[in-house]
């Protein structure tokens, strides 16, 4: 029959008004979750989550008999009670692994598209440069979240439904919300300087060293100011060390050795997240005008 002859089936489909960063996320994830080796990233952070998990029920069990003779021993072992220092050493101990993580998965995620012209075929839909922007951004606050905020009010949760209290509800009702502002202050930062790496360079390797480079040289310029100025203020400079002052702040562990309020850390960090992001938008704003 010739082609002309042919009838095909009209298109139906309707154009997304909203949430059309959705699209970029579904297909970043899908992508991800091809990969062993992000496999085997998740499965790490999993594997601490896990070893919380046991931690909450031995300690809770125990607790709910107070004539257990393993319960005056457990109330005073610190790595064991479970507090909120308990929690803000699991976000902390998230933290290596966030980074690599958010690190393998962002490096290629925008130097991929462009090398692989694919930011044509993006722009050539109805997506917006902010729409491409937000789902690669989402794509990556999902993937941290998910080993650090989720997994801890889980763990919260958990905890007040082993030992059902009042007490212990009004004591650990501000302990999910803390979770959540530490893990997305952590998170925020990894995500901003890793995307703007594989925005302004060409390859992923090229962009995971430099993230790297500049986490290295970020911790090296800290310890050589307060070497320098004989002050440890200035290694709030290193990136490291600010976030854990502001965890412990947050989770009321002091640390004494540093005169500079954290709210000048938060500063710090969102300073640098924001210009983070700024890049991104600017580049890819101007690769959709040029597409």
């Amino acid at each position: 029959m010739p082609i002309y002859k042919r009838s095909y089936r009209s298109y139906t489909g309707h154009t997304k008004q909203r949430f059309r960063w959705r699209i970029i996320v579904e297909q970043e994830l899908r992508i991800l979750i091809k990969s062993r080796i992000f496999i085997l990233l998740m499965t790490l952070p999993l594997l601490h989550t896990l070893l919380r998990f046991l931690q909450i029920l031995a300690y809770d069990v125990i607790m709910q008999d107070p004539n257990n003779p393993l319960t005056p021993i457990l109330m005073n072992l610190q790595g064991v009670v479970v507090n909120r220092v308990m929690f803000f050493d699991f976000i902390r101990i998230q933290t290596p692994m966030l980074f690599l993580i958010i690190l393998y998965a962002g490096a290629g995620m925008i130097c991929n598209d462009f090398r692989n012209n694919l930011i044509e075929v993006y722009f050539s839909k109805p997506i917006h440069w902010y729409d491409y922007a937000l789902g690669k951004v989402i794509t990556l606050l999902l993937i941290g979240l998910s080993i650090t905020a989720l997994p801890g009010i889980f763990l919260v949760v958990l905890h007040n439904a082993l030992l059902p209290s009042a007490e212990l509800f009004w004591e650990t009702l501000w302990w999910p919300p803390l979770l959540l502002l530490f893990s997305l202050i952590i998170i925020l930062p990894c995500i901003a300087v890793t995307l703007a790496c594989s925005t302004l360079l060409g390859s992923f390797n090229f962009a995971a060293v430099s993230v790297l480079m500049v986490v290295t040289a970020n911790s090296a310029m800290g310890v050589l100011l307060s070497l320098l100025a004989k002050s440890p203020d200035f290694l709030l400079v290193s990136f490291p060390i600010t976030l854990n002052y502001i965890g412990e702040r947050l989770f009321t562990k002091p640390h004494n050795i540093f005169s500079v309020r954290w709210e000048w850390s938060l500063l710090y960090i969102l300073v640098v997240s924001l210009w983070g992001l700024l890049v991104i938008f600017k580049r890819i704003r101007r690769a959709e005008v040029a597409a």
